[in-house]
């Protein structure tokens, strides 16, 4: 699924006018009713509902909800936010048609009076994704400010009030904190950003029917991770696959007390479909290996706590990860500098990325590579960033100049690719986050890897089935621990 910017979205609108062709106010209320559906679904005993409309189309598409949702016998109040004099023509069509239901519409001007704050559901329909600056002072501050303090569930049309779409909105700025967000079409990039959650909270894309022709034609960086992307990338297993075809993985980490990341990684390596699986690690960790992982052939280090040089013959292993455990001792940084002098692919996780921080290394990754680091890793390759756009953009950037794949961890983790696009997971819940996670994740791309799959679909499935597991998982216990998401591995 595409994550469209706001220009490329009104163009949809456009194109879809022009070539299904139908009216504006016929798509508003196309998109009003997409609204409705979810909301009935979400709330499905009438009940009521203030509605607070601003004068622009978000606030036709309000008053559109508001019509649909009186004929399901829901109590309905509108209030239109009169903050300047230039309503749009499909808002005052809308503005008409709801007088002429004789709904409950009260006009409120910045000497009005506020209404009290009522225990009942809200609908944002204030603002919607065209704002180009944030909202600071004025009247619609005070009505952003008056809902945010009533307490009232408050859902979104399209986005939460005061929040741009497509850039960073100051935290100084007035939005809306809404607890759903019903968006149109597609997911806006500011619904993935973790900064704006307080604000978006759960959110779902409905469909209005803009034109498949557009969609599919317009060009974007930015996509969202969906089955039915995964279900495209997916390769059956031959009849005759055997351990042999099926990909040969080395595993090398852990360190004196952090063998367990380790056998995770090799264990998901197995349980993904590699055909083998090899761990080298240091002496300490042999019984380890062997004695909850049969399956994982085990080679040593000559250190008995760390890793110190890499294993001979790197070349019959289809994928190599490292990383998981290894901690970051001068023996160790001297491993990972041997290892970046072979220049081969590399799945790189946890403290191999942070000795490659430290020491400054960036420049020697391979092309190819996938790198996996959580937000702080990630910092420490790249720099501090002011916000998550920014972090995003700088995301895009070291990708492209390192011809790396590169996974950033988190509630919708986001995959960039060396060609600049990135994908954001749609699997997965807050019970992943614990320790261990990371280390099954780096052992699913690898053993994706092993098995054939080019580098980026390599890690957007391993991310995919990961946050998948770990949903199954939950529906059965919580909280988690690593190896419940192992458990729970399916393809």
């Amino acid at each position: 699924m595409k994550i469209l910017s706001v220009p490329q979205i009104r163009a949809a609108d456009t194109y879809t006018i022009t070539h299904e062709p139908i009216s504006s106010d016929d798509l508003m209320e196309r998109a009003a009713a997409a609204f409705t559906t979810i909301f009935v679904r979400l709330y499905p005993a009438p009940q009521e509902v203030h509605i607070y409309c601003g004068m622009g189309n978000n606030g036709g598409d309000g008053l559109c909800i508001a019509r649909q949702l009186a004929l399901r016998h829901y109590t309905v109040k509108v209030f239109v936010v009169w903050f300047n004099d230039k309503p749009t023509a499909d808002f005052s069509l809308n503005l008409q048609r709801a007088q002429h239901h004789q709904l409950n519409i009260q006009n409120l001007y910045p000497d009005s009076e506020l209404p009290r704050a009522y225990p009942t559901l809200v609908i944002d329909a204030l603002l919607g994704s065209g704002i180009t600056r944030p909202i600071t002072t004025g009247f619609l501050a005070q009505i952003i400010d008056h809902l945010n303090q009533s307490f009232c569930p408050i859902i979104a049309v399209d986005m939460p009030s005061g929040l741009l779409a497509d850039e960073h909105t100051p935290a100084t700025a007035y939005t809306i904190k809404a607890q759903q967000s019903i968006t149109f079409e597609l997911p806006k990039l500011a619904f993935l950003m973790p900064e704006n959650h307080l604000f978006v909270g759960e959110w779902q894309a409905v469909s209005i029917g803009l034109h498949s022709t557009y969609l599919e034609q317009t060009p974007t960086p930015y996509h969202y991770l969906t089955p039915e992307l995964v279900k495209q990338w997916q390769r059956p297993l031959p009849k005759f696959a055997h351990k042999g075809t099926k990909g040969h993985v080395l595993v090398m980490g852990g360190s004196y007390g952090k063998i367990g990341a380790c056998v995770m990684a090799a264990q998901a390596c197995l349980q993904i479909g590699a055909g083998l699986c090899t761990a080298y690690l240091p002496m300490c960790g042999y019984n380890s290996m062997q004695t909850n992982s049969p399956e994982v052939m085990t080679l040593c280090d000559p250190e008995h706590d760390c890793l110190s040089q890499s294993p001979d013959d790197l070349s019959r292993y289809q994928a190599i990860a490292v990383g998981m455990g290894i901690g970051t001792a001068m023996l160790t940084q001297q491993f990972i500098n041997d290892l970046l002098e072979q220049k081969i692919p590399l799945v790189l996780d946890a403290d191999a990325l942070n000795i490659i921080a430290q020491n400054q290394w960036q420049n020697r990754l391979c092309p190819n590579s996938i790198l996996t680091p959580h937000p702080k890793e990630f910092e420490r390759l790249v720099g501090k960033t002011v916000n998550d756009f920014e972090r995003l953009e700088r995301l895009r950037e070291v990708a492209m100049l390192w011809q790396c794949v590169v996974v950033l961890k988190g509630a919708h983790t986001a995959i960039a690719c060396p060609n600049g696009t990135v994908y954001f997971n749609s699997t997965g819940n807050p019970y992943m986050g614990t320790g261990g996670s990371g280390d099954i994740l780096t052992g699913i791309i690898a053993g994706l890897l092993a098995q054939q799959y080019a580098p980026n679909i390599a890690a957007l499935l391993g991310v995919f089935y990961h946050g998948q597991a770990a949903d199954r998982a939950i529906l059965y216990q919580k909280p988690l621990r690593a190896t419940d998401i192992l458990r729970y591995l399916l393809v």
